[in-house]
């Protein structure tokens, strides 16, 4: 039997997202979620949540809600080191003081949107501030893969690496690989295919992150159609069989180890 954390991302972005992570909680399919703290939630989403008894964690934004450049804009500011380190730590407390003002406790983990979390300034300022503001070292996510596809491996290349190594000097509690990663261009029964790969081949205490959303007239985004496709994928017996075939049990952030 392997632990693994099913962690949905962008838990505040929409209804759409809010009530697929709500209901996905219900069913026991997922064991953890990524909120943007500069969007919106619900009290009663909140608490629904908690009743859940799932992880919530803060994903951290530059490109999305916080409006601070595209992807592109601020991987090279990143690398060029133009980022003010002093306007860096006034975005990452404003992210915290909403998240404890939206959810009412700390993040049990942090991650980043687009996988900020890892780029250069941006870790070493958020590693200061969480120590800083909460005395102790709350979990990270580190994307090490043990997917094969090359998106993955890019992904871990931009900053992912010296993240992982920090977090191994300073003893920071994170999981040790992850997956969930793909061109969000696949139909229900690639997505099937992927899971299968993902489940089957996940070390122990590994992080599979998904981006599902309920069916809204009202609402769309650039993977809209992705996301409906990974709601239905895991409310499905399928998925279920599938975990179980691969003998995978829920994990949860404050159990993972080094």
């Amino acid at each position: 039997m392997k632990s693994i954390i099913i962690n949905v991302d962008d838990l505040g972005f929409s209804h759409a997202v809010n009530q697929a992570v709500i209901d996905l909680a219900e069913k026991k399919r997922i064991q953890a979620t990524s909120f943007m703290s500069l969007g919106e939630i619900h009290q009663n989403e909140v608490q629904a949540l908690k009743n859940h008894h799932i992880d919530i964690g803060l994903h951290f934004d530059l490109t999305g809600l916080a409006g601070v450049g595209s992807l592109k804009d601020v991987l090279l500011k990143a690398y060029l080191r133009k980022f003010n380190r002093s306007e860096l730590e006034v975005i990452i407390h404003q992210q915290f003081d909403h998240f404890e003002n939206k959810i009412g406790n700390i993040p049990s983990f942090i991650d980043g949107h687009q996988h900020v979390h890892q780029f250069p300034q941006v870790r070493q300022t958020l590693l200061a501030c969480i120590e800083q503001r909460y005395n102790q070292k709350i979990p990270l996510r580190n994307t090490q893969t043990y997917q094969t596809d090359l998106k993955a491996k890019i992904i871990y290349f931009l900053g992912g690496s010296a993240l992982k190594q920090e977090l191994i000097k300073q003893q920071w509690p994170h999981n040790p690989s992850f997956a969930g990663i793909y061109g969000f261009n696949t139909g229900l029964d690639g997505l099937k295919g992927l899971w299968e790969s993902w489940l089957e081949n996940a070390p122990n205490n590994s992080v599979i992150m998904c981006h599902p959303a309920q069916i809204d007239p009202n609402w769309t985004d650039e993977i809209y159609a992705a996301r409906c496709i990974e709601y239905e994928w895991l409310l499905s017996d399928e998925f279920l069989e599938l975990w179980n075939k691969y003998h995978c049990h829920a994990q949860s952030w404050k159990n993972l180890a080094l």
